[in-house]
This record gives structure tokens, sequence and C-alpha cells, in this order.
């Protein structure tokens, strides 16, 4: 399996199971990517566990016990041995880490939409004892546009309401995104990065995309809800 086709795969799973467990997808699939190895670890191949947890006796599942690399707070490396879940399928793996982000240190991750708050608080929480653990899950997110996934779960359609400077970072992402699509091939234009950050080149991408709709400039900076419609509809000249 490519690690495009790895990131597809657990990218599905992570939409559907948003719903009910209002995970951000961005930060599951980076998880299983950095966790498993692109599931190729021995614990994603024999255990079908891509997220590296741990086992206790009242987790229902049974363990297989491997050695794990740790570190102290000072970034010191260590070895332990420990026992991990082991699950029957995937299907078992990926659901058994939405139950296990149902614990209550956890639950502080629930309705995030800025992945960068996400890989932060899961490493807060004490998920992983790594100290580069947050900026490796953040890489992840960005290197491979894993960001896409939480808008298919929370914007499927277009952030409610105008987006401006204030906006949610998700609603920014959304807007670029969209900036990107409806003006690609466009004379002059450089594709924006899409970071969440609503500053002077999103706010040139969008008086550039009204300028080709015929539309008057404004001295606001909200993208409305005509902006949105013609963003959804691809519309360009």
């Amino acid at each position: 399996m490519t690690n495009k086709e790895f990131i597809k795969q657990i990218g599905a799973a992570a939409v559907k199971w948003y719903p009910t467990y209002k995970i951000l997808p961005s930060l599951t699939i980076a998880q299983a990517c950095l966790e498993s190895g692109w599931g190729k670890t021995g614990l994603a191949k024999d255990c079908n566990n891509y997220f590296g947890m741990k086992w206790t006796s009242s987790c229902g599942t049974t363990y297989k016990e491997y050695k794990t690399g740790e570190q102290k707070p000072d970034g010191t490396p260590y070895t332990i041995s420990a026992k991990f879940r082991k699950y029957a399928t995937l299907a078992d793996g990926i659901k058994g880490y939405y139950d296990f982000l149902n614990y209550a240190r956890y639950k502080n991750l629930k309705g995030i939409s800025d992945y960068r708050e996400a890989c932060h608080l899961i490493k807060d929480d004490g998920w992983a004892t790594d100290i580069s653990y947050t900026q490796k899950l953040v890489t992840m997110v960005q290197t491979y546009d894993l960001w896409k996934f939480d808008l298919q779960a929370i914007y499927p359609k277009a952030p409610t309401g105008n987006i401006t400077q204030d906006s949610n970072f998700l609603s920014i992402i959304w807007l670029q995104e969209r900036l990107n699509t409806c003006l690609a091939g466009t004379k002059d234009f450089i594709p924006l990065k899409v970071d969440g950050n609503y500053g002077a080149k999103t706010r040139a991408a969008v008086l550039l995309y009204w300028k080709l709709l015929g539309w008057n400039p404004s001295n606001g900076w909200s993208a409305g809800i005509n902006t949105k419609k013609a963003l959804i509809a691809g519309r360009k000249a």
C-alpha cells in the first residue's frame, strides 16, 4: 500500500467517525502515519494497532508485548517493554482508537477544529513521551494536506456566516483552498499557502476573485454568502 493509499484509507474512516466522536480527522491520520510507520510496523501488521495504544486489563482486548522507545522530559531516550492492544481487524483498531479517546483525559480534543491545537493537546494529555511529538504531527498534516479531511468532515458544503480575519482557523482554510482552486491558472496569481491566516495575500486573492467575476471591490475583508456560493460552484470569470 502506498502512502497516498494509506492516507485515503485512514482518512475515510476518520471522516466517517467524526460525527460520533468529534475528533479531528487530520489528527487521526497524522497519528496513524507516525505511530505505525505508514502501516508497516510490527504492531500495525500483527495487532491492527496503528496508534501505539498500550494495553490495560480493563480494555477488553488481547495484547502483544514489544520493546518501545520513550523519552524523558529532557529528551533522554530509553527503552521499555510494554503490552500493546491487539485487534482482530483494522476497523476494530480504528474504533478502538476512538474508544481510547473517550477517556476523560482526552475530552478536551472533542470539537477542536484547529489541527495545530489538537496536536498540542494530545501531547499535553500524555499520549506520547516524544518531546517533538506535536511538531511531528503538525508537519505530517501540513506536508500531506491532511486538513482536507477536516474540511470534508466539518464543512462538507461551506462554513456558515461571513469569513473574515476573525473567523475560525478552519473557515479560513476553506476559503484559501477554494480560492486556490478557482484562481488556478489566473495570470499573476501565486497560489496561497493554506495556513489559516487571513492576511494581505488572502485578501488580495479575494479582491482578484471579485474582479474576475466583475464585482465591485469592497473596503472590508468579509467573504460573504455570494462569494462562498461562487467558490463552491467553482465559478471563474
